[in-house]
């Protein structure tokens, strides 16, 4: 099925502050794309700036089955539909309940739910399994730029899969979206509606942002060029930006149950999939004038 919805949306969002502190950004939405399946991530390749959107296609309480009805979409950058059904489960090829992605050296890797998938963007080839950890709730997933990592929500961990094999990281319970910047690892957890840094040498304990107070359930997380920390509340039912001193949260944009968002540090877009809402809008970041 070739089934989208898309319009621009000239919609300034505004941004309620907490601690008194001015917000860095402000988010302009740019367009709303519908007919989604559940769609849990959204990753941009850096080189095309193309957007990949898994999309779960599952029932309700059914997201961690081995369902074989998941799918990946693709958008153009801006967020224009190339192609909604770009890879799609088969039976020689099943995907399940695709969450998390990343992308590293034209390879798309895909968490679900108990293994990582590899597909090379170069074509439509079937996904390769990789040779990893068995997983028990592989959720997010990120990279260095050398290796790849994935989250195991159930487990609590995180597991670099790279040249010389799989090692693992320690988490916070309920790990979920992980990201990179500038060499330092972060993480949230959905169950401790916390932020953390993490030590991607795996020797280190996680270290809390202290700011669990103001989530509700954290799903994803981004880093923009000056340190702001972007968080996907979904039962919050908003984004919020986390000052870089790490003290000042405030609501970027109000949005029904975001789930992995997708930066494109290029275009200072930002995609959010709207998990219950089948559906991705896209935001451009503007940075507000001193």
């Amino acid at each position: 099925m070739n089934r989208f919805a898309w319009r621009v949306v000239p919609m300034l969002v505004v941004l309620t502050v907490l601690a008194g502190c001015v917000p860095a950004w402000r988010a302009q939405q740019v367009t709303k794309i519908g007919q989604f399946a559940v769609p849990e991530c959204c990753v941009v390749d850096a080189k095309t700036g193309k957007v990949y959107v898994s999309n779960m296609e599952t029932d309700v309480g059914a997201y961690w089955a081995d369902d074989a009805t998941g799918s990946i979409a693709v958008l153009n950058p801006g967020g224009v539909p190339a192609n909604m059904r770009w890879q799609a489960s088969a039976q020689d090829a099943p995907l399940h309940s695709p969450k998390g992605m990343c992308i590293l050296d034209g390879v798309l890797y895909v968490a679900d739910n108990t293994r990582v998938l590899a597909f090379p963007l170069s074509d439509a080839a079937q996904p390769k399994p990789l040779q990893g950890p068995k997983g028990e709730h592989l959720n997010d997933m990120a990279t260095d730029g050398v290796a790849v990592y994935v989250s195991d929500t159930a487990a609590g961990v995180v597991y670099r899969m790279g040249r010389d094999g799989v090692t693992t990281i320690k988490a916070p319970a309920g790990v979920n979206g992980i990201t990179f910047f500038k060499g330092k690892m972060f993480a949230v957890s959905w169950d401790l509606h916390e932020v953390y840094e993490l030590d991607p040498a795996g020797q280190g304990d996680p270290v809390p942002f202290g700011l669990a107070c103001h989530f509700k359930t954290p799903d994803g997380i981004e880093v923009l060029e000056d340190g702001t920390f972007l968080v996907s509340d979904m039962h919050g039912n908003r984004v919020a930006a986390i000052s870089a001193d790490r003290k000042t949260v405030s609501t970027l944009i109000e949005v029904t149950t975001p789930a992995d968002i997708g930066l494109d540090w290029r275009q200072r877009l930002l995609y959010v999939p709207q998990f219950e809402q089948d559906g991705v809008s896209v935001y451009r970041l503007v940075p507000v004038e001193d």
